[in-house]
């Protein structure tokens, strides 16, 4: 018997370690586990974004070419400058920038080789093709053909840079990536205020030739997408490709829905599908006005022409308060593509367009008063760095998000791409104009002109731009090619 009982404690006493044993053992596979599928998904993180983000660096060397006048101009106005131009020639220079612009937006969304990342490289080639005329410059013509160039490269390069995330992502992911894509393009804006009084004209572009010869190598290794390796043939490079971006998938059906959607190209419409239908002209319409007024209430001239402004109105240390201007402008910037939208877009329409206003006045008093010199010599700043701050939170960011309210999907590619034309074009006129003006007449008048132009804007928005802005439905959205793919792989 007592033998017996012995044996029963022993017993339980096994079982207790056992059951000891059983969960140390299943809290270390836990722990295991956990390990290995954060190493995973930080894998899979990187994958998706990392290529994208190298991708989106190509804007930057862009950005210094768009900032490239505001520090430059001030000496190469001088007769003593290395390549003398006159204020007549300056706003042409601007404008060739915006002509490339526009050329390159013609041809973005044709792919050179068998996807975007070979027209990325063919963009970051001509970028800094571009600043190495720029750097060899003799006269006003090599100006022209560098910013041309530089245009024409980031035009073009900007649309496959937006091909390749929505190949390598997808969903929310991709979205995102592709609005911090004009971001990188205003870092370089920044950079060039920054770096440009304390470097010569020459130093200026063989600092931009470095970086730009730096991005192209970092381009060219860049993983090609999976549409990029099927089109290639290389199917189990593009299948192992979609095991790293979708772990949680299976791979082979993956594959089989890209070669679906490759064979299978989405409907795209143009601008006589717009003209047959009467919400879509008359939403075309709406949208090309207010483009004309965003342009034409005067932030481009003031970005080119930043540290000029402040030298007319006797403001200390101009190159500094330019640079302001920028930070200004791209903290603005971030404001007006994440908050801006999220409130009631024609009542931010209309607050930044009557600030706008209110400022623009203020600036005439200023300037023509001479207030700079006579009390503060830093008004004209606060009244400049007011209004970039307004414009560019409201009037300057709500119209491109109409795009997405407005036009049904198949119609966003082509209204995107007529955006992107008619605001560089409307840049390039506006810029000539205000640059006319500064040299025939005193600095007060453009901005006078500027205030008219806003009192048409905020008559325009007032009137014609609904309180609540929802999606078009006009034509309606047709099912979706991939709700058609069958649930099994295909036979061959």
């Amino acid at each position: 018997m007592i033998n017996g009982l012995e044996q029963s404690e022993e017993n339980k006493k096994l079982k207790n370690e056992k059951k000891k044993i059983i969960y140390k053992y299943n809290m270390q596979d836990e722990r295991m586990f956990k390990q290995l599928e954060s190493k995973r998904n930080m894998r899979t993180t990187i994958w998706r974004i990392f290529p994208s983000v190298c991708a989106s660096f190509t804007s930057i060397p862009f950005g210094l070419m768009l900032g490239w006048p505001s520090p430059n101009y001030p000496t190469l106005t001088q007769s003593h400058s290395p390549i003398p131009i006159t204020m007549d020639q300056s706003a042409m220079v601007a404008g060739f920038l915006m002509l490339g612009i526009s050329f390159g937006t013609i041809i973005s969304t044709k792919c050179i080789g068998p996807g975007p990342k070979y027209g990325i490289i063919f963009g970051c080639i001509f970028t800094l093709l571009g600043w190495i005329v720029m750097w060899q410059a003799q006269d006003v013509y090599y100006l022209l053909g560098s910013r041309f160039l530089l245009g024409m490269a980031h035009g073009y390069s900007s649309g496959q840079v937006k091909t390749y995330i929505t190949e390598m992502t997808e969903g929310e992911l991709t979205i995102q990536l592709t609005k911090h894509l004009y971001f990188y393009g205003l870092f370089g804006y920044v950079v060039a205020y920054v770096i440009g009084p304390f470097v010569d004209f020459r130093l200026f572009s063989l600092v931009s030739i470095i970086l730009s010869i730096f991005i192209l190598f970092m381009v060219i290794f860049l993983p090609s997408t999976p549409r990029e390796l099927i089109r290639a043939r290389k199917l189990l490079h593009a299948k192992t490709l979609l095991r790293f971006l979708n772990p949680d998938t299976d791979s082979e059906s993956e594959l089989y829905k890209v070669i679906y959607k490759i064979s299978h190209k989405e409907e795209r419409n143009g601008f006589t599908d717009i003209l047959r239908d009467n919400n879509l002209r008359i939403s075309f319409i709406k949208l090309t006005i207010l483009v004309i007024y965003m342009q034409y209430c005067g932030a481009p001239p003031t970005m080119v022409y930043t540290q000029i402004i402040f030298i007319r109105n006797k403001v200390p240390y101009p190159e500094f308060m330019a640079l302001g201007y920028a930070v200004l402008f791209f903290i603005s910037a971030l404001v007006g593509t994440f908050v801006s939208p999220i409130y009631n877009k024609k009542v931010v329409l209309l607050l930044s367009s009557y600030s706008i206003l209110i400022l623009y006045v203020c600036a005439v008093l200023v300037i023509y008063f001479k207030i700079n010199e006579t009390y503060f010599s830093y008004t004209s700043v606060i009244i400049m760095y007011l209004f970039i701050t307004v414009h560019t939170i409201g009037l300057g960011s709500i119209p491109i998000t109409l795009i997405n309210d407005w036009f049904p999907h198949s119609y966003r590619g082509f209204v995107m791409k007529y955006f992107i034309i008619l605001f560089s074009l409307l840049a390039l006129t506006i810029t000539k104009i205000f640059q006319v003006l500064i040299t025939q007449f005193p600095l007060y008048v453009p901005f006078l002109l500027f205030s008219g132009v806003i009192v048409f804007a905020i008559i325009f928005i007032s009137i014609f731009i609904p309180y609540d802005i929802k999606t078009n439905s006009a034509i309606p959205c047709k099912e979706s090619e991939m709700d058609k793919f069958p649930q099994k792989p295909m036979d061959k």
